[in-house]
């Protein structure tokens, strides 16, 4: 078996002379331009490409231009492979795309490929999922952006079975604090990785999908606190790997220049980044409409009675110096801003961050993701928040017999992991599982 780095959380892997690719994104920004490559990509050998795994919705794995650039021959070739999902929208965007062939993979199974190659995909949160790829005595285990439970990672490891290959993100890639790191997500970062390594003990792990930097005068701040593939090597982490983009692996020869990755992701990181400006001002009317649609979409999918229980909240937007009042229970008003609003204003953002947050149904979670604003109280809940994700992802969606059995089968899948979430939240304890003593075993991988 061989593995390709093509970037950031893209990879292929080759066995039998069929190749499936991951997660492609090659070109271009994501999260609304606020996220760039890090690192130029590999090239795809689009000829050679029979499947591609997307693992969720979010721009830097379902990177619409990047799959636009194929030509419509070119798109009629792969297979697409996506989970089973509650919800049918990323399988119906794929075809609309050109892409014809779309097999959605039953969860938590192993599904039998072309090439002898086999793959499991399961599903974690509303949109995430891992895969597992098999093949020529060969376990790789793609953990992608998923944020596991311990319990539920144990779980996943006796479905899988022995791995011999993780891939597991190791920055963050979301929206930390208020030019800070007052969540201490750098420590959360470091601790998972520790925990899967040493619970799962592969014999290679391969960090990836943190190879961005945030691109705008907005979030730009976030770069400063980005854990570096150096920070990650003097870990001392048994069998831990990088690989820069075009970097090959074979299970035969199992050598990588991790050295060498590491010393170009350094230099790529210092070296002078474009910084884009503010993005230009959205009109305070036009943003205000993008609201109300948004609030009235609400309202219709779960009644007024679910909307009346939610509070107000404010928004500073600093470039039109101006505080939009959010009411789910009516309409949303501007007000020129004085001391005590801003101050009182629990989000802030540019005009244009809150248009996109409101005007897509995807727009709240990629304001969130991309950093481009900030939450003074983001310890206290808002349960629109909780409503604008059911809308986006479709998870829960009962409004005819197909969706309604699809939600089913898609919730019963997820039960374990959603009986874990709960006696997490519920214990409050340190989960014994974390305590757990591991084998110590000597990785099997030469560094070159």
């Amino acid at each position: 078996m061989k593995i390709g780095f093509i970037s950031h959380a893209s990879f292929t892997v080759e066995s039998n002379g069929i190749t499936l690719l991951c997660d492609p994104w090659l070109f271009g920004k994501a999260f609304n331009e606020g996220w760039a490559l890090l690192s130029p990509a590999a090239a795809v050998p689009w000829e050679r490409i029979e499947y591609i795994w997307i693992s969720h919705q979010h721009p830097d794995h379902l990177h619409f231009p990047t799959l636009r650039s194929l030509t419509p021959q070119q798109r009629k070739r792969p297979i697409m492979l996506f989970q089973k999902h509650a919800s049918q929208r990323i399988p119906k965007v794929l075809r609309g795309l050109g892409y014809s062939s779309v097999q959605e993979l039953r969860l938590n199974r192993w599904t039998p490929l072309r090439g002898g190659i086999e793959v499991m995909c399961g599903s974690v949160g509303s949109v995430d999922s891992w895969i597992a790829i098999r093949a020529e005595g060969v376990n790789i285990l793609n953990l992608n952006d998923c944020t596991i439970q311990p319990r539920h990672l144990a779980y996943i490891s006796k479905l899988v079975g022995k791995v011999t290959v993780l891939l597991t993100q190791f920055s963050f890639a979301s929206w930390i604090g208020n030019h800070a790191d007052e969540l201490g997500e750098v420590e959360t970062k470091l601790r998972d990785l520790r925990f899967r390594v040493s619970f799962l003990e592969p014999d290679v792990t391969i960090p990836f999908a943190s190879f961005i930097y945030f691109c705008n005068q907005e979030n730009s701040w976030m770069n400063d606190f980005v854990i570096t593939p150096r920070r990650v090597a003097d870990l001392g982490l048994p069998g831990v790997n990088f690989m820069y983009p075009g970097d090959k692996w074979d299970s035969d020869v199992r050598t990588f220049r991790s050295a060498e990755a590491i010393e170009k992701y350094m230099n790529d990181i210092s070296r002078p980044k474009t910084i884009d400006p503010t993005p230009q001002a959205a009109a305070i009317d036009t943003l205000q409409q993008a609201v109300d649609r948004t609030l009235r979409t609400v309202r219709v999918r779960f009644g007024r009675f679910v909307l009346n229980r939610i509070r107000p909240f404010s928004i500073y937007l600093h470039d039109l110096d101006k505080v939009l009042l959010v009411n789910p229970r009516g309409r949303c008003e501007a007000q020129d801003a004085t001391k005590e609003t801003r101050d009182a204003a629990r989000f802030v953002m540019c005009s244009q961050v809150a248009w996109y947050t409101f005007a897509y149904s995807w727009g709240w979670g990629a304001m969130e993701v991309s950093g481009m604003s900030f939450d003074r109280r983001l310890k206290e809940p808002n349960p629109l928040v909780f409503y604008l994700n059911i809308l986006a992802t479709g998870w829960l969606s009962f409004d005819s017999m197909r969706h309604a059995a699809r939600t089913v089968e898609f919730l019963w899948a997820k039960r374990r992991e959603l009986g874990y979430r709960i006696w997490a939240r519920l214990s409050g304890a340190e989960d014994p599982i974390l305590k757990r003593p591991r084998g110590n075993r000597t990785p099997c991988q030469r560094s070159a």
